[in-house]
């Protein structure tokens, strides 16, 4: 198609007028959007998933269309604090103006890095008030696990991808866990206080561990899972069942280890019989994500 250039002083002016009220339009969406409702139903969800109290040193409003809280902190009496320097929910006004809902949210631990222990969600709903089916979507940026999945964690950093769609009602919240796929990899791990019975502690250390899980309803199997470091390596298979608070879904994984060097030398304190570096031995992860234990 040719643009007819000779009748463009005939079309500048209504042109120009259709730009201003565009304009206009989405600067009375970004003045009048219900922000503080908005912000009250994110910090009610974070609470409804985790079990946890949230709360925040101040929230403010950010531009274009979007709400930052600083200093957000999530206590609960028998789990560590989190406490995320930033976090920052976008909204998509086009997907507004068409009667759903879009959000890109993104969580920094900490307030001035944005390149790291960064959290990046995007969420859309075909309903503004996010009844019905919602997808996610998000990438992990090398999250350090010690300030996230703490006492269990004392070192490490994890990336990953995911990818969920899930189902809400207008009066019970989630109704349906739905399905999707996630992915993680783990660098220089350290596992600490993991219970094994009679007062025994475990700790593990290993340079990478991978993790991939396919979810549907509740049911999250293990699709992958891998990992090799000085005290040997792993694979394993399971099950995850998931429950709201998260912290209580129920865990069921298999294990097989193959021990190296820096287990053989453990072993003996925690009760194991001395196997060979290199014998291979399985023993079973069980119970909630809150208190995992391990069964010989």
């Amino acid at each position: 198609m040719v643009w007819p250039v000779k009748d463009w002083p005939a079309w500048k002016a209504p042109l120009l007028w259709m730009a201003f009220g565009g304009g206009l339009l989405a600067l009375s969406m970004i003045l009048t959007f219900p922000y503080e409702a908005l912000q009250a139903r994110v910090i009610g969800e974070l609470q409804r998933a985790t079990g946890m109290e949230v709360r925040a040193a101040g929230w403010a409003i950010g531009f274009p269309a979007a709400i930052e809280w600083r200093q957000m902190t999530f206590a609960k009496t028998d789990w560590p604090p989190l406490q995320l320097g930033l976090v920052r929910a976008q909204v998509g006004l086009w997907r507004l103006l068409t009667g759903g809902v879009g959000l890109d949210l993104a969580a920094q631990l900490d307030e001035a890095t944005a390149t790291q222990g960064t959290v990046k969600l995007t969420v859309a709903a075909a309903s503004r008030s996010m009844t019905g089916p919602v997808a996610v979507t998000g990438k992990i940026q090398t999250l350090d696990l010690s300030k996230v999945v703490r006492p269990y964690v004392t070192r490490g950093t994890m990336t990953g991808e995911f990818t969920h769609r899930l189902d809400f009602s207008a009066n019970a919240g989630l109704t349906s866990f739905g399905e999707g796929t996630w992915k993680a990899d783990a660098k220089d791990l350290s596992l600490d206080h993991i219970p094994i019975g009679s007062g025994r502690i475990l700790s593990l250390a290993f340079s990478s561990l991978s993790m991939a899980l396919a979810c549907r309803e509740q049911v999250c199997e293990v699709t992958e899972l891998k990992g090799d470091g000085i005290d040997g390596s792993f694979s394993g298979q399971g099950t995850v069942t998931m429950q709201q608070p998260i912290q209580q879904s129920q865990v069921a994984l298999s294990l097989t280890v193959i021990p190296g060097v820096g287990f053989a030398a453990k072993a003996p304190g925690l009760g194991i019989p001395p196997l060979p570096t290199g014998t291979p031995f399985t023993f079973k992860v069980i119970g909630t994500l809150a208190q995992a234990r391990v069964a010989l």
